[in-house]
């Protein structure tokens, strides 16, 4: 039987969060917003705030450290 992963409802304020780190993000280093590293790394963000990554220091520490294998 496959293991279902958990991924927990994003909330408003969640969303918020997220697009904040983001927009940073990409401001600081360059990245257009639409392209295939904008993309990747909003679903990055977003998929590690489903996983319980919700604090804003640890999803600015995920995009730096994604910048940097990049």
């Amino acid at each position: 039987m496959p293991t279902q992963l958990i991924r927990n409802p994003v909330h408003p304020e969640q969303l918020t969060l997220v697009q904040q780190v983001f927009d940073a993000t990409c401001a600081e280093h360059g990245i257009d917003k639409a392209s295939a590293d904008g993309e990747a790394l909003a679903l990055i963000l977003v998929n590690s705030l489903q996983k319980g990554s919700a604090e804003k220091e640890q999803l600015e520490a995920l995009a730096g450290a994604l910048i940097q294998t990049r």
